[in-house]
């Protein structure tokens, strides 16, 4: 037995140092792992050894929940309380004689004249912390009432600072002081195909909850014009998403991945039955604030005024006047003294470009100059007896009566 205890004895120092640095390699692994668990942040509950809710909470945030979270504090629900005359109804006018023979607070309230109280909801978003609140004017229209409903549950009474139809846009005013308010962003810096999120509070209060709905898409389009049967665009130079916007987002913002406000979500293509197609349209936040300036300052948008008026080219003309198919419009008259005398235009000139955009018809010309204030300049390219040239023309009101 004396061999076999001497090499057991040479033996166990080996073993013991396995085990050692067994022990050893435990420890740095278990050293890592904790590390990597700290790092994700999670933290064990007491018993359970299970991620706290707010550590998961953190670990699942990204972009949208970042821009969700900065923006929708300052989403609001828009009321607005109409009557309506219903003698032309038959099936309301029916509505109306059951109210009124059978509810004696209808017959208080009304009387006998032959009325329907029926409310609009929509959304608004706040643009500054003493109460000011910019909405779709579609939504306020002939409003007799207007009621402002908060995230938190809260109601106030508003009223119109302006209203501009051409825009669709309305800029309420509630009586609040220090609230969130959500930041503007650059609409003119927008990508196709980027994060984009629709926030407001579609169907009303259908869903008994103030909080706002989120949905999330991308920028499908840029400079949208919103033909109606006529050759007149009802509207210009709208965003277009696949963000899903509902009966009662209109008014509330479409915001960036950043947080920023991008939009004013305003309508959508739908079925006759009303189904949204996946096509919803905003109108760009750098617009928004050009009409949210003008109502602030003039209670309504000043409408632009050139002091000339234009016709368009006939083929015939165009090749006379030695321009070929790529033709501008025709100067038919310039007002003495109006801003297109003062840059120098004059009757029988053509205009070939304005603000960078080529100009054959007249919507090309409004689109041209849409979204311009009074006082800004543009430039305008000229062409007179075979010379094209540049000048600058300042946008003036529009006189009364013109």
């Amino acid at each position: 037995m004396k061999p076999f205890e001497t090499r057991l004895e040479r033996s166990a120092p080996v073993v013991l140092g396995v085990l050692f640095g067994l022990c050893i390699a435990l420890l740095i692994v278990a050293i890592i792992m904790f590390r990597r668990v700290e790092e994700r942040g999670y933290s064990p509950r007491p018993g359970g050894g299970q991620p706290g809710s707010q550590s998961v909470a953190q670990d699942r945030a990204n972009a949208i929940v970042e821009a969700t979270r900065r923006a929708s504090p300052a989403v609001v629900s828009v009321t607005a309380l109409r009557t309506k005359d219903v003698t032309s109804d038959p099936y309301l006018y029916f509505q109306w004689l059951q109210q009124y023979y059978f509810n004696p607070s209808f017959q208080d309230q009304f009387g006998d004249q032959p009325v329907l109280n029926y409310t609009i909801i929509g959304s608004g978003l706040v643009v500054s912390p003493d109460g000011y609140i910019l909405t779709n004017e579609h939504v306020v229209r002939d409003a007799e009432r207007i009621l402002v409903t908060m995230n938190d549950g809260a109601q106030a009474e508003g009223s119109v600072v302006g209203m501009a139809a051409d825009y669709d846009l309305a800029l309420l005013k509630i009586e609040a002081k220090n609230l969130p308010y959500a930041p503007f962003g650059d609409s003119d810096r927008l990508s196709i195909g980027e994060w984009v999120i629709a926030i407001g509070n579609p169907f009303g209060y259908l869903l008994n909850d103030t909080q706002p709905t989120v949905t999330v898409g991308v920028v499908s389009a840029l400079h949208r014009d919103i033909k109606s049967n006529s050759r007149v665009p009802i509207f210009q130079n709208m965003i277009q998403t696949d963000a899903a916007i509902n009966p009662g987002n209109s008014g509330g913002p479409l915001v960036s991945s950043a947080g920023e406000v991008i939009g004013i979500n305003t309508f959508i293509f739908s079925t006759e039955q009303g189904s949204n197609l996946g096509m919803g349209f905003a109108i760009p936040i750098n617009t928004s604030k050009m009409v949210m300036d003008e109502l602030l300052h003039y209670g309504r948008v000043r409408v632009t005024w050139t002091g000339i008026s234009l016709s368009e080219l006939t083929p015939e003309e165009s090749r006379r006047l030695g321009l070929g198919a790529e033709s501008g419009l025709l100067v038919a008259s310039v007002k003495p003294g109006g801003p297109g005398a003062e840059a120098g235009i004059k009757e029988g000139d053509v205009i070939l470009e304005v603000n960078g955009s080529k100009l054959r018809t007249f919507e090309q010309a409004r689109r041209a100059l849409f979204g311009l204030r009074v006082g800004d300049e543009t430039d305008a390219v000229m062409y007179r007896g075979r010379k094209q040239f540049t000048v600058k023309l300042r946008l003036a009101e529009m006189p009364k009566g013109t």
